[in-house]
C-alpha cells in the first residue's frame, strides 16, 4: 500500500476515536470526566445501525447515533450533576449497560433478520481520488470524517477565543468563582454533556455507517477509552487531543495492514492498546488538567 492510500486509511480509521476525543475534551473542560464514553460510543453504533438500516439512509442513522449519545449524556448528566453521583462509578455503570443492552437487541434483530444491513456514506468526490499523493486522502473521505477534521479548529476557536468557552474553562478550573461571577456551573457542565455526547455518539456510528455496514457486539473494541488517553496526551486541547487520536489512529492501521508474520497473533492485536499504555505512561507526570476535574460541586 502507498503513502497516500496509508493516510487516508489513518484518517479514517481515526474519525471515531477524533470525535469521542474532542466530545471528552470539551466535557474534561468543564470539570467533569466520562470514562464511559466507550458505552456512549457503542450506543451511537447500535441505534445509528439500525436507524440506517431500518430508513435506507446513512444521513438519519448519523442522527440517530448523535441522538442516542445525546440522551445516554443527559442519563450521565442527571445522576452526577443532580444526584451527585460518583463521575468514574456512573461512566462505569453505562459501559456496562450499553454492552449488555445492545447485544441484546441485536442478537434479537438478528434472529428475525439475519441480513440485516445499513446503507453507508460514500466518499465526498470519488471521481478525485485518483489525484497523486491528495486525492485519497481529502477526496476518499466521508462527509462525517471531513466534519470530524473541520470540528478540531472549531472546538479549539471556542474554547479559546469565545466567551462561552471562557466560561466553560473557568467552571472547569473553579466553579465556585465562577458561580460567584454569574455563571450557571450546572447548567454550563451539561451543555458539555449534551456536546460530548453527541459526538461521541456519532463517532460509534461511524463504525456501522461509513466503515461497515452492519453492527457486531462490542464493535467499538475500546476506541472509547483510546479517546481517553488521546485527551490526556494531548494535554486538554484541541490540535493536542487530535493529534493524540491520529497518532492512535495510525496504530490501529499499523495492526491491520503489518500484520507481522513474526510476531504472534496477540501481540499485534495488542499494539495500539500497548501505545496508549507507554502514551501515557511518557505523559504521566504531565500538567494541563482542570482544577476541578472530577469534583462534584453544589
Amino acid at each position: 500500500m502507498d503513502f497516500s492510500s496509508s493516510l487516508e486509511a489513518t484518517a479514517r480509521i481515526s474519525t471515531p476515536i477524533l470525535l469521542a476525543g474532542l466530545g471528552e475534551m470539551v466535557l474534561e473542560r468543564s470539570g467533569m470526566i466520562n470514562i464511559g464514553i466507550e458505552g456512549v460510543m457503542l450506543g451511537g453504533a447500535f441505534f445509528g445501525f439500525c436507524a440506517g438500516w431500518a430508513s435506507g439512509s446513512p444521513l438519519i442513522g448519523a442522527a440517530a447515533g448523535m441522538l442516542a449519545g445525546a440522551i445516554m449524556m443527559s442519563v450521565y448528566a442527571l445522576v452526577t450533576l443532580r444526584f451527585k453521583a460518583d463521575q468514574i462509578v456512573t461512566g462505569m455503570a453505562i459501559n456496562l449497560l450499553a454492552l449488555g443492552i445492545t447485544g441484546t437487541a441485536y442478537l434479537a434483530i438478528t434472529r428475525s433478520y439475519p441480513d440485516a444491513r445499513a446503507v453507508t456514506f460514500e466518499p465526498v468526490a470519488p471521481s478525485l481520488s485518483e489525484i497523486p499523493l491528495l486525492g485519497p486522502l481529502l477526496f476518499s473521505q466521508t462527509v462525517i470524517t471531513w466534519a470530524a477534521l473541520l470540528l478540531i479548529p472549531l472546538i479549539w476557536f471556542y474554547l479559546e477565543r469565545s466567551e462561552r468557552g471562557l466560561e466553560l474553562r473557568a467552571v472547569g478550573e473553579h466553579p465556585a468563582a465562577a458561580e460567584s461571577s454569574g455563571i450557571r456551573v450546572l447548567f454550563t457542565r451539561y451543555k458539555a454533556c449534551l456536546a460530548a455526547g453527541v459526538l461521541c455518539g456519532l463517532g460509534g456510528a461511524f463504525l456501522t455507517i461509513s466503515q461497515t455496514a452492519f453492527f457486531a457486539n462490542n464493535c467499538t473494541r475500546g476506541r472509547g477509552f483510546v479517546a481517553l488517553a488521546a485527551v490526556v496526551l494531548g494535554l486538554y486541547g484541541s490540535f493536542g487531543t487530535a493529534a493524540a487520536c491520529l497518532f492512535f489512529g495510525a496504530a490501529f492501521y499499523a495492526r491491520d495492514a503489518f500484520p507481522g508474520a513474526s510476531l504472534p497473533t496477540d501481540i499485534v492485536e495488542m499494539l495500539p492498546y500497548l501505545l496508549t499504555v507507554v502514551a501515557l505512561c511518557l505523559r504521566s507526570k504531565a500538567r494541563g488538567a482542570p482544577a476541578a476535574l472530577g469534583k462534584p460541586y453544589g
